[in-house]
């Protein structure tokens, strides 16, 4: 299949309009002039914990798992909760109450999905470089599946499973070459990715590891990236994937697992068209499994999202430091930085920004919003249309609740931000700010 057209690599960020577009929520609206995250006003939460914090909306994570969950009610399935979006303990054991899977990518996510509750037998371990620590503390905690990335990667899983005198139960994550029209940085589907093996290379492994006593292909798996606004590129991947699946098992291979992987999206606010509904996303996914011939095969559908389910969930609230007047530009300086959402400066990604208390109809002018760290890259968003800010006055940052909090630094000794969960009419911190004497205190002090 030849790939389509690649897409831009960034948006804009003011649309043509002259003003910002924020992306619908009924999770944070405005009640008499003050933000909510659901019942609670984000005022009060910024007087209890202090700026920068990430809030999160209990109600829109267990929302979005169920939209998922539902719209492949149609056949076995899996939703395994990509834990590199949002790593929190309190959000992941939520996720595993609510009976969701986890994909992991690393050992130390392996210790948080099991810390939280998440069953082994719903734990598939994705990425490219797994140690052989890594592969012996999966094995050993018999997780569900190691998705296989390398040939190289076959023969560290099977030396570490004879050692331990174990068969390892392993997927095949496939690089079926779709273009999933997507930011080139999360673009994972082709020939040109890190990621996945190229099918020919699947087929030349299959006869060794059928015959290896330490191995047992469970599965098939692909994932072509993330933010994939039109279900097709998702289709036409779990097509080819299931395809080879049939083929898998016609050489002897036990398949019990078709992984469609993730890249559900949500709305940031600057996309140039909507993303279709979960249920169409759903729906795509099984007619293609099928096109595929893999129901044939009795396989439960894994998927692995991550963004969709927690980032809307969440906002970065942030205090306005300083309003700087310059070289006739406006510079709104906060106190989140790109320590907090690195988003923007590593993608140049758009997040939508509104003050927490807001004054309808004030009239509007453009503004860069950054932060104090000691980079020109520390923006959120550069020349956005925004009303008359003050020192002191409360912003929230939209669509922060993934690849927000697990992509901070401490860059410039600024300790890790606080997290807080909103569950009905109260919050809970379930990170706390981190203090300035954390920050040294794993490190030596002189000689």
């Amino acid at each position: 299949m030849s790939p389509v057209a690649a897409p831009k690599q960034s948006a804009p960020d003011q649309p043509a309009s002259g003003h910002q577009r924020v992306p619908a929520s009924k999770h944070f609206v405005s009640h008499e002039g003050v933000l909510h995250a659901d019942s609670v006003p984000l005022d009060e939460i910024a007087e209890h914990v202090g700026t920068p914090t990430y809030v999160y909306s209990a109600a829109a994570i267990d929302e979005a798992y169920r939209g998922i969950d539902a719209a492949l009610s149609d056949v076995p399935h899996m939703v395994a909760y990509a834990v590199k979006a949002n790593s929190n303990l309190a959000i992941l054991s939520r996720l595993a109450r609510a009976g969701a899977g986890a994909d992991i990518v690393s050992g130390g996510e392996l210790a948080r999905a099991l810390k939280a509750g998440f069953s082994p037998a719903k734990i598939v371990f994705s990425g490219v470089g797994k140690t052989d620590a890594e592969i012996r503390a999966a094995l050993e905690a018999n997780i569900r599946s190691l998705h296989v990335e390398s040939a190289p990667e076959i023969d560290a899983i099977e030396a570490v499973a004879a050692e331990l005198g174990v068969q390892a139960k392993i997927a095949l994550r496939v690089n079926p070459n779709v273009d999933a029209a997507t930011h080139p940085y999360i673009a994972t589907g082709l020939h040109n990715s890190k990621f996945g093996l190229e099918l020919d290379v699947a087929r030349k492994l299959l006869p060794r590891i059928i015959a290896s006593k330490h191995l047992h292909l469970e599965g098939v798996a692909c994932h072509i990236g993330s933010m994939v606004l039109s279900p097709e590129p998702i289709g036409d991947a779990v097509a080819i994937t299931a395809a080879f699946a049939c083929e898998c098992a016609a050489a002897g291979a036990k398949i019990t697992t078709l992984d469609a992987g993730g890249g559900w999206p949500i709305l940031y606010g600057n996309e140039e068209r909507d993303a279709q509904s979960r249920a169409i996303f759903g729906r795509a996914i099984i007619d293609s499994m099928r096109r595929g011939g893999a129901d044939k095969l009795g396989a439960q559908l894994i998927v692995e999202p991550g963004r969709s389910i927690v980032g809307d969930s969440g906002v970065l609230l942030t205090r306005v430091v300083y309003v700087k007047e310059q070289s006739k530009k406006r510079f709104v300086i906060v106190d989140a930085a790109m320590t907090e959402l690195i988003r923007p400066a590593l993608y140049r990604a758009y997040h939508a920004i509104v003050p927490v208390a807001t004054k309808a109809g004030a009239p509007e002018t453009p503004a860069d919003v950054v932060g104090p760290v000691c980079e020109s890259g520390d923006f959120f968003a550069h020349d956005r249309n925004l009303p008359e800010v003050a020192r002191g006055d409360l912003l929230a940052i939209r669509g922060a609740g993934a690849y927000g909090a697990v992509m901070g630094s401490t860059y410039n000794s600024r300790p890790f931000a606080a997290e807080v969960l909103v569950d009905g009419a109260g919050f809970e911190v379930i990170r706390v700010r981190q203090t300035t004497e954390d920050l040294w205190r794993n490190e030596r002090n002189g000689s």
